[in-house]
């Protein structure tokens, strides 16, 4: 289970390749990503980031056993990962072959150029387990897919396919399975050939607006998240997930008589 990176022209691949857990991430990968990304920042001979997922799953996001076991640890690379990404001044794409759950779905909203194969799924099923998105996932994606559609995926956790991906504009382009990996390693190259600070200018003007109310939103965003994986909503979603049973939710302090 590892990141596994190559240089080759200027464009930096990175592979998240832990493909019998269906490219679950750990914290020593999310280390591993931020590592990779200061390296890359600092290196001229680095000129855009590719990132995918080995074989038909891009990934199902943080490794679900280690964030019960040592949640401090895998959250504190995590977060850390979601910083270095936000601020990364170089152009990164990303190649979506399959589905990409939760953290994986989040750093998507976060590279410049993401094009997905018919097959790709994404994914923030965090209201479904009693949580909140984090990582500036709800300002994102409300700003680019606007409220109503933004709110259909994420209030009731439902998936969006690659087309939909394409239509509230999460993605810039579904392309033919076939043709994925030719079409990601042109757009690349092409990037790796323009001139480098001009290209990270545009970049960090087009950004400089929406990271500032992430920014701003942060705080409130974590508090609500801490919140709501102490609640007994949350308790209640990760029994029913250990028991392989459906969750029941009720309000605060209701015994589920229904009686006033």
């Amino acid at each position: 289970m590892s990141i596994v990176s190559k240089l080759e022209f200027g464009v930096l691949r990175l592979t998240i390749r832990r493909p019998e857990r269906r490219n679950t991430i750990t914290s020593d990968m999310f280390a591993s990503l931020s590592e990779s990304l200061r390296s890359a920042e600092a290196d001229p001979g680095v000129r855009v980031v590719l990132i995918e997922g080995e074989g038909a799953v891009f990934s199902a996001g943080a490794d679900l056993e280690e964030s019960l076991k040592t949640p401090d640890r895998i959250d504190r690379e995590m977060s850390d990962f979601f910083t270095v990404l936000r601020r990364f001044p170089k152009p990164v794409v990303a190649l979506v072959a399959g589905p990409a759950v939760g953290e994986a779905f989040a750093m998507l909203l976060y590279c410049d150029l993401v094009y997905a194969g018919t097959k790709a799924l994404f994914s923030i099923p965090a209201v479904a387990l009693a949580r909140t998105p984090r990582f500036g996932v709800a300002h994102v994606m409300t700003a680019a897919a606007g409220y109503p559609k933004a709110a259909e995926k994420l209030l009731l956790s439902e998936p969006v396919t690659a087309d939909e991906a394409a239509s509230m504009r999460l993605v810039t382009a579904v392309v033919d399975d076939d043709e994925l990996a030719q079409t990601v390693a042109a757009k690349a190259a092409r990037l790796a050939v323009l001139p480098p600070e001009a290209v990270a200018e545009t970049k960090r003007l087009m950004r400089a607006v929406r990271d500032r109310q992430i920014e701003a939103l942060a705080d409130e965003e974590e508090e609500t998240y801490a919140r709501r994986v102490r609640s007994a909503e949350a308790a209640e979603a990760l029994k029913a997930f250990t028991e392989g049973r459906k969750p029941v939710f009720r309000p605060e302090g209701s015994d589920g008589s229904g009686e006033a």
